[in-house]
């Protein structure tokens, strides 16, 4: 049996609490007080793999058409993202880079690994735009039923909300949300991480453009997921 979670909804554009957005919030873990959540699932902790079988690979692809997940909440229905992105003078080769870009932020710092392919029905994580505009972005998982506390991610859905302005950079203003950082916070849902608190982390539930990069509770979380990369392995066992 496969389970969607409740959607996660990011950053400041959605009223945190206003039922209007069908948000799911996981109950606060121990590790709150490092600047990270872990995502609880009805008693469960999500994560892609198998803790301890090596580095964590996932693919992920972009929408090429409408799709529909009937089980998903805030990603149900889904197009591609050329459309969305021309609103707001941005090209699809410079969203593919953004997301490049914020991917690599989880990489550099954790034991998992993204690649891109064509095929959205067998990416590990879909992206693409909503077909129902809600906020500003979102995120949906879907995990396998099994025993023990942990419960390993089949797929991810993050949905951006097309009638919304975007931009590549921060500027000051706080209604047109910069791409990357939006990506990479979303990319941590994706992964098993739920909103931080407080405020200064990338998977913080506000957007604010004081930084452009993981903070050091987003580091601490996607550790306890899936371990330091190898290289920082290596290091410190010499």
């Amino acid at each position: 049996m496969k389970k969607w979670l409740l959607g996660l909804a990011v950053l400041a554009g959605c009223a945190l609490g206003d039922a209007s957005t069908q948000m799911f919030m996981a109950r606060p873990s121990s590790s709150a007080f490092l600047g990270f959540r872990l995502l609880d699932l009805d008693g469960n902790l999500v994560h892609w793999g198998e803790p301890g079988k090596g580095t964590v690979h996932v693919t992920y692809a972009f929408v090429r058409g409408p799709v529909q997940y009937r089980d998903a909440r805030n990603c149900r229905t889904m197009a591609p993202l050329e459309t969305m992105l021309a609103r707001s003078g941005v090209g699809i080769e410079q969203f593919r880079s953004e997301a490049r870009a914020a991917f690599s932020m989880w990489e550099a710092v954790a034991d998992i690994r993204f690649r891109e392919i064509d095929d959205p029905t067998r990416a590990g994580i879909i992206i693409g735009a909503q077909g129902e505009p809600l906020g500003h972005a979102f995120a949906d998982v879907k995990y396998e039923a099994d025993d023990g506390p942990w419960r390993q991610i089949e797929r991810s859905l993050i949905c951006l909300n097309p009638a919304k302005r975007w931009k590549i950079g921060f500027d000051g203003n706080l209604q047109v949300y910069d791409l990357r950082y939006t990506l990479a916070h979303e990319i941590g849902h994706a992964i098993g991480l739920d909103h931080a608190e407080p405020a200064g982390q990338i998977m913080s539930a506000r957007y604010e453009e004081r930084f452009r990069t993981l903070q050091t509770g987003d580091v601490r979380g996607a550790v306890q997921l899936y371990g330091l990369p190898r290289a920082s392995q290596a290091a410190n066992s010499n």
